[in-house]
């Protein structure tokens, strides 16, 4: 039997084991502590985590009747943990994982969920727009959504492992007035604020966030800063009908370089000074990120039952970064044997424009009395550019890791060659239909699909290509609650991804398919104040395209690649005073096609063949030291894969820490990372026996102090 099951068995076997000892506890003293939809902690005003869905994904169904994995944390647990960025948040849902980190502005890219890279981030049910991956701050989130496979409903295109939806801070129900200061290791600091008013039942509305951070490296000459500044205006002509106006702008610059990456033969990694920095120099030019987002959301319910949704969202995400690359590689600066290279200047511009819009209807209504129906209709038409072009130094400057030296001649640095231009126009227009159909008490099932149609246009240097390519892309679930805490589900989905080129014979490729089968059980613990999910599943991409074995200067399409695995998520509070978020992920991605037959079996993905985050939380009582709490979380990830068949880039365990006071309204926080200041590697991949990576942040800490007014 093969491990993944045995995991699954023991996970779902201890789940029951533990509800059937939670029936013998007393409700009555654990319904004290709870206030929903969402869960708090009524004595440190503490929220743990979300029970219920964002308007966003689309859905009125509830959580635990949705038939997939899906994780929802709030800000506040950000805020605890320290998570700035989505690539911070990452360790509260199982299996997320963030590859090789390309430069400071590349905040969530290259991700992987359940062994397939993703381009699906989005932001309020809306594509994000930047294919660098998404550039959200924590300034502007009210809430992260880690959605588990494919999830038709909330986009056309994507791989089948899952998407994310960062759900932005719009007007609440009451007042708000916040400011936060941090200050920390490598002179870090950072200010926010967040205002806003309360939502009116007939007039404006509106919340204000904006937050300036700037921060030094471990590494030497290296800085960025950064700014935030998000209005939302909202106006309510009654309480069924509402418009919202959004804008979001993200800006941030890197000075004397853009990456610390670095490029070592396999027995010298982490062996040298921890603070070299081979890719900067004080006479780069400034690298510089740009996204700005502007989102209109229109809504009118026309009863408890249906109502109507449109919105429209409009990014350019324009970047530009410079570094250095060794001139006999053309790869991250590599040394000889002497310690001797000689570098050149890259500059790489990288920019996307992103329209979408969408239309989506909600309705509810019964056939017969036992049968209830949740049905989303809807459409969407999105229209995007991508574009890079990357130039390379004309002059080469001796570089000697013996011997660090700084301080090259910007105008030298600013003569350029270029290497490479890309394009790429893609629209595409998508239908969609799903029924949530509530049989009696107990049952769910889940069914509908979505129809798209996508066109490219790709352009590389002076040559063209164009295709168009179909996909109808169902979904079938079932939901069976056993009780109205406990709930298994069984799920089918469908994803594509489109693909352009063609083969030597001139076939034009298919777009890659996936498929998505899953089961699992779903638990709500003491009236809903701990969330724990255990979930198997199996995913097949099918059209992958291999290197012709006949020809190796054309492609060929027939690889197929199957992940399997099991996910374990804990979210919530244990008891009133110990809050927990943990996971554990075991994923599995091998070859099971290929033209090469000796790469089928092997492993064919960057992310962690295991990873297992937690984070607890414990908040002393009042009539000990009321205020107080203190938390410890920790991160293994083991057997991560690389380009070179075999071999692995080593594992690690990390330790991370916090501790706050509240007194009134004001809220001191100590943030400590990596408490054992292990030496480790955060991303990278193996090339010729030669590591590229990027390390770890060593032993690092921040303070911040709070006032809500």
């Amino acid at each position: 039997m093969n491990k993944y099951y045995l995991i699954v068995i023991l996970a779902i076997a201890t789940t029951l084991q533990m509800w059937g000892q939670t029936q013998q506890q007393d409700k009555e003293s654990l319904k004290k502590t709870v206030s929903l939809p969402e869960v708090v902690v009524t004595k440190n005003k503490r929220k743990i985590k979300n029970d219920t869905i964002s308007s966003t994904l689309k859905t009125d169904v509830p959580l635990i009747e949705i038939p997939q994995n899906i994780i929802s944390i709030s800000s506040s647990l950000l805020k605890e943990q320290g998570a700035f960025v989505l690539r911070d948040a990452a360790r509260n849902a199982s299996g997320v994982y963030f590859g090789l980190n390309n430069d400071v502005f590349d905040g969530a890219g290259n991700l992987y969920l359940r062994g397939f890279t993703q381009n699906g981030i989005f932001r309020n049910g809306l594509p994000s727009g930047d294919f660098r991956g998404s550039q959200d701050d924590e300034a502007i989130i009210d809430r992260i959504e880690f959605i588990k496979g494919p999830a038709g409903f909330l986009g056309s295109t994507g791989e089948a492992g899952g998407k994310i939806n960062i759900v932005t801070k719009t007007p609440g129900n009451s007042k708000i007035l916040n400011a936060t200061i941090t200050g920390g290791s490598y002179n870090f600091y950072r200010a926010s604020i967040d205002l806003g008013s309360g939502i009116k039942e007939k007039g404006f509305s509106y919340r204000f966030n904006t937050a300036y951070n700037y921060q030094q490296y471990f590494v030497d000459i290296m800085e960025s800063r950064k700014y935030i500044i998000a209005p939302v205006v909202q106006y309510n002509f009654t309480k069924h009908t509402s418009i919202l106006a959004e804008y979001i702008l993200n800006n941030q610059t890197a000075i004397s370089g853009s990456t610390f990456t670095k490029f070592f033969p396999v027995d010298k990694i982490l062996t040298d000074d921890r603070r070299a920095n081979y890719l900067a120099d004080s006479g780069l030019p400034n690298s510089t990120s740009k996204s700005q987002n502007a989102r209109v959301v229109f809504k009118h319910e026309f009863n408890d039952n249906w109502k109507i949704t449109h919105q429209s969202s409009y990014s350019k995400t324009p970047a530009e970064t410079w570094s250095f690359l060794s001139e006999e590689t053309y790869n991250a600066v590599g040394f000889d044997e002497n310690g001797k290279t000689n570098r050149l200047a890259w500059k790489s511009f990288n920019d996307n424009k992103t329209l979408s819009t969408q239309f989506f209807v909600n309705g509810k209504f019964h056939t017969g009395k036992k049968i209830k129906h949740h049905i989303l209709v809807g459409t969407e038409y999105a229209i995007s550019k991508d574009s890079t072009y990357q130039t390379f130094g004309l002059k080469s400057f001796p570089f000697d890791v013996n011997n660090l030296q700084y301080g090259l001649d910007r105008k030298e640095l600013l003569d350029q060659e270029a290497f490479l231009d890309y394009k790429s126009n893609n629209n595409f227009l998508a239908l969609y239909f799903y029924n949530n159909v509530k049989i009696g008490k107990r049952l769910s099932v889940d069914f509908g699909g979505r129809y798209t149609h996508n066109q490219n246009e790709t352009i590389f240097d002076t040559d063209a290509t164009k295709f168009d390519q179909d996909a109808f892309t169902p979904r079938a679930g079932i939901t069976y609650l056993i009780d109205k805490n406990t709930a298994v589900f069984a799920l089918y989905d469908e994803s594509f991804v489109p693909r352009s080129g063609q083969d030597k014979q001139g076939t034009p490729f298919k777009p890659i398919r996936g498929q998505d089968k899953e089961l699992g059980v779903k638990k709500n613990w003491f009236d809903g104040l701990l969330s724990t999910s255990v979930t198997a599943f199996h995913i097949s991409r099918n059209n992958m395209v291999t290197q012709d074995p006949a020809d190796p200067l054309f492609n060929k399409q027939l690889g197929q690649v199957v992940s399997k695995g099991v996910e374990i998520d804990i979210l919530g509070n244990i008891t009133k005073n110990i809050a927990v978020s943990a996971n554990y992920a075991y994923t599995k991605a091998t070859i099971t096609k290929d033209t090469d037959p000796t790469i089928v079996g092997q492993l064919s993905s960057f992310s962690p063949k295991e990873l297992i985050n937690s984070w607890v939380s414990y908040s002393f009582p009042t009539n000990t030291i009321r205020g107080l709490s203190i938390s410890l979380g920790h991160t293994s990830i083991i057997k991560r894969a690389t380009n070179t068949v075999g071999a692995f880039i080593p594992d690690y365990t990390k330790f991370d820490g916090s501790i706050s006071y509240t007194k009134g309204k004001i809220t001191t926080r100590l943030l400590l990372d990596n408490l054992t200041n292990k030496r480790y590697i955060l991303t990278g991949d193996i090339y010729e026996g030669n590591v590229y990576y990027t390390e770890g942040t060593p032993f690092n800490f921040k303070i911040s102090l709070s006032v809500k007014l």
